[in-house]
């Protein structure tokens, strides 16, 4: 395993090639760290990625007090593409779906009924085949960000969150999109090391100063990175 100071030059670019690996077949990565809430913002905001290289779509899902999505995008793209929300903090009588606007334009939502996770499963599901009428997507075109964990493992067992994170992590994969979803605990805690096992990857943020850093565990690979700034 590469660790803290082992990273050369090789090791730099098996870890670049493994990285090109994951967009281009699809990838769902685990986003931990306690710290500043800007943290897992600016973490976010690269994950999600701009629309510099073309079109991007964007799939933003969340599970408690909603999200904050002006901050977490660009506010100068084109407004190529599209932007769904999937709500679950909302609670409606049934799943409906409504329209928004934020800087970046136009965005629609979903809001999903209860806090079961298969609901929100599928509305995610059906978020993510809305995206795919529109046509066959790149690789990397469609990202998915669930934000935050936290409330899912407050109200379900913990073998039911692994099991509707690998179901999902599938889907992203097969629509070969990028998702990330949001833990804000260390890397040591508990739920950590069980629920990595659903993703491709765990970004490991950290404050370091006045900045932030974040470190790669690939599994798959057996890659851990050094501390890079974020």
């Amino acid at each position: 395993m590469l660790t803290n100071g082992d990273m050369g030059a090789s090791e730099t670019a098996l870890f670049a090639q493994a990285l090109s690996a994951l967009k281009r077949r699809g990838s769902s990565v685990l986003v931990v760290g306690e710290g500043r809430e800007c943290t897992q913002l600016d973490s976010c905001r690269r994950l999600l990625g701009d629309a510099t290289a073309g079109p991007r779509h964007r799939v933003l899902v969340s599970t408690e007090g909603g999200v904050d999505i002006d901050r977490r995008l660009p506010a100068n793209e084109s407004g190529s593409g599209s932007v769904t929300l999937v709500d679950r903090s909302i609670k409606t009588r049934s799943a409906s779906a409504a329209e928004s606007t934020s800087a970046i334009g136009s965005v629609s939502t979903t809001l999903v009924e209860g806090d079961g996770l298969a609901p929100l499963g599928d509305a995610i599901a059906e978020a993510i085949a809305g995206v795919e009428t529109g046509g066959p997507l790149a690789p990397a075109e469609l990202r998915v960000c669930i934000d935050s964990l936290a409330p899912l493992l407050d109200d379900h067992d913990e073998a039911d969150v692994f099991e509707f994170l690998h179901a999902l992590g599938g889907e992203i994969r097969r629509a070969n999109a990028m998702g990330h979803t949001h833990l804000p605990v260390a890397y040591e805690a508990d739920p950590v090391s069980t629920l990595a096992l659903a993703f491709d990857a765990v970004i490991e943020l950290r404050v370091e100063g006045d900045g932030s850093e974040q470190r790669w565990h690939l599994t798959d690979e057996d890659i851990t990175t050094d501390w890079l700034a974020l």
